[in-house]
C-alpha cells in the first residue's frame, strides 16, 4: 500500500537476488525509453487543436493534429496513434460516423477513442457510447480533466497491449501483432515510396548455451537481448521474438546498408554482455541475421521473410556472429 501510495512503477518483494533486481531496473528503464505515447487530436477547428495539444504534450505524450477528418485513415495507418480525440461537431462525417467505421476496422477496434462535445444530456452520452466511444468531454474542456482522462486511457491501453501483445520474457512483441503491424508498414512504404529492412536474426549456438551454461542461463540471455532490441531503435521501428531464440526486427525507411550499420551496433553490444551461468560461470553469446529489404527483396511479408531467413541461414554456414544482406 505504501508502495502504491507511493506512485511506484514496480514493487519487488524480498528476499530477491542480484539478477531480480538487475531484471527489474532493466525493465524500468527500457520502458521509460519506449513508452511515449502519441495522441491524435481531429478538430475543424486549428485553435481549438492547437489548445488541446499543448494541454497534452509533454514528455511522455506527443500529439499529432489533424483539421480534416476526411483524412482520419490515411493519418491514422501514418502515425499510428495509442488514443483519438473527436470533435464531435465537423464539416462531413460527424464524431460519430468516425467512431462507427472505426469500430468497423479491424485495425483500429481496440483504439481508444475520446469525444469532444458541448452536449452533455442523456440522449449524447447514449449515442457516444453506441457509437463506439470509450469516453467523452463537455466543452470548455478543463485542462486537469483532460490530462487525467487521457493519462488513464493511455496507461489501461498500454497495460492491455503488454498482456496481449507481448512476450513476457523479452518484453517483445508476439509473433501475431508482428505481422499485422508490419502489413500496415509495407503499405506505409508503398505509398510514401519508401523501403524497409526486415531482419532474421538468432542467437548463435543457443542450444549449447542451454546444455553447458544451463535454462535459467538462457532465459537471461534471450530476456537481455530482447531489452537490447527494445531500447536501441525508434518508437516506428518493431522488434519481436519471433519463437525459441529467434527474433526478428522491421525498420522503415531503412537500405540494406543502414539497416546493417544499426543492428551491426546492436551486435557489437551483445558480443560484450557478460552472462553468468547457473553455476556462476562467465560466458559471452553472439547472433547471426540475414536481411531483406523492400521493395527489391519482395513486396509481402512472406516474401520478405523468406528472403531474410534464406540469408540467415548463410550468416550461419559463413561462420556465425555476422549480418547476411545477399
Amino acid at each position: 500500500m505504501h508502495a502504491a501510495h507511493a506512485g511506484a512503477s514496480l514493487f519487488l518483494p524480498r528476499p530477491f537476488t542480484q539478477q531480480d533486481f538487475a531484471t527489474a531496473a532493466e525493465r524500468l528503464v527500457t520502458a521509460r525509453r519506449q513508452e511515449r505515447a502519441k495522441v491524435m487530436v481531429v478538430d475543424d477547428d486549428p485553435e481549438a487543436v492547437r489548445a488541446l495539444s499543448q494541454v497534452l504534450v509533454s514528455d511522455a505524450v506527443e500529439v499529432v493534429g489533424l483539421e480534416n477528418a476526411y483524412g482520419l485513415l490515411d493519418a491514422l495507418a501514418r502515425h499510428r496513434p495509442d488514443l483519438l480525440l473527436l470533435d464531435v461537431q465537423m464539416p462531413g462525417p460527424s464524431g460519430f460516423d468516425l467512431c462507427r467505421i472505426l469500430r468497423l476496422t479491424p485495425e483500429w477496434q481496440e483504439l481508444p477513442i475520446l469525444l469532444i462535445t458541448a452536449q452533455v444530456g442523456l440522449e449524447f452520452r447514449l449515442a457516444a457510447f453506441q457509437a463506439g466511444a470509450d469516453d467523452y468531454l463537455a466543452k470548455p474542456v478543463l485542462k486537469e480533466e483532460l490530462r487525467a482522462r487521457v493519462h488513464a486511457r493511455l496507461e489501461r491501453a498500454r497495460l492491455s497491449r503488454e498482456r496481449t501483445e507481448r512476450d513476457a520474457l523479452t518484453g517483445l512483441m508476439l509473433r501475431r501483432p508482428f505481422v499485422e503491424a508490419v502489413a500496415a508498414r509495407l503499405s506505409e512504404a508503398r505509398r510514401g515510396d519508401r523501403p524497409l529492412a526486415l531482419c532474421f536474426l538468432d542467437v548463435d549456438h543457443f542450444k549449447k548455451v542451454n546444455d553447458q551454461h544451463g535454462h535459467l542461463a538462457g532465459d537471461r540471455v534471450l530476456m537481455r537481448l530482447g531489452r537490447l532490441l527494445g531500447a536501441r531503435f525508434r518508437r516506428e521501428d518493431l522488434r519481436a521474438r519471433w519463437g525459441g531464440e529467434e527474433f526478428v526486427v522491421a525498420l522503415l525507411g531503412e537500405s540494406a546498408e543502414s539497416a546493417k550499420e544499426i543492428l551491426s551496433r546492436t551486435a557489437e553490444e551483445l558480443a560484450g554482455m557478460a552472462f553468468e551461468s547457473d553455476a556462476g560461470k562467465t560466458f559471452h553469446v553472439t547472433f547471426s541475421a540475414g536481411l531483406a529489404v523492400a521493395p527489391q527483396d519482395g513486396t509481402t511479408l512472406d516474401e520478405l521473410l523468406r528472403a531474410a531467413d534464406a540469408r540467415l541461414y548463410r550468416a550461419k554456414e559463413n561462420g556465425r556472429n555476422r549480418i547476411e544482406t545477399e
